[in-house]
């Protein structure tokens, strides 16, 4: 539930190639320039990527601007390889239609039980369009990146 919520998705996959070739080929794709992600090994087994697109342009520390976060891990098991996915758009991409839809359903409430102008009504109904359309926006960029991580690897989904 929480996963969903925030958008969040952990995926699994398998490649014919033993560890070390997959690490290999990672890496190499890691250092290729043409790509519309970047990325890197923070472990042996373990890897970070990030898409190209930036979501916040001015430069904030320790905040992440950055449209959508990958986390991999490569494990060996008897199917071959696995490599763990755990994908999510920038945090406020997932905080922000949860906070807009809250936003707009507690308006539209007060809108009908207090029989308040129709502004308000209309100002709820925009809000929850708002967030709504975020989430999706947060969905098309974790997707972006997953698609993409996977086409350049050519992996299959367990």
């Amino acid at each position: 539930m929480f996963e969903k919520l925030f958008n969040i998705d952990k995926t699994k996959y398998a490649s014919n190639l033993n560890g070390d070739h997959l690490r290999q080929n990672i890496e190499a794709v890691f250092g290729q320039s043409g790509l519309s992600f970047v990325g890197k090994f923070t472990a042996e087994n373990e890897f970070a990527a990030y898409d190209k697109w930036t979501y916040i342009t001015w430069n904030v520390p320790n905040f992440k601007r950055k449209t959508a976060y990958l986390k991999g891990e490569l494990r060996t098991s008897e199917k071959g390889t696995l490599v763990t996915l755990d994908l999510k758009p920038n945090p406020v991409i997932s905080v922000f239609p949860i906070l807009t839809v809250l936003l707009g359903v507690i308006t539209i409430i007060v809108a009908q039980s207090t029989h308040q102008n129709k502004s308000t009504l209309i100002f709820g109904i925009i809000s929850v369009a708002v967030g709504v359309l975020f989430y999706l926006l947060g969905m098309f960029f974790k997707n972006r990146l997953r698609n993409n991580f996977k086409k350049s690897l050519d992996l299959r989904q367990l």
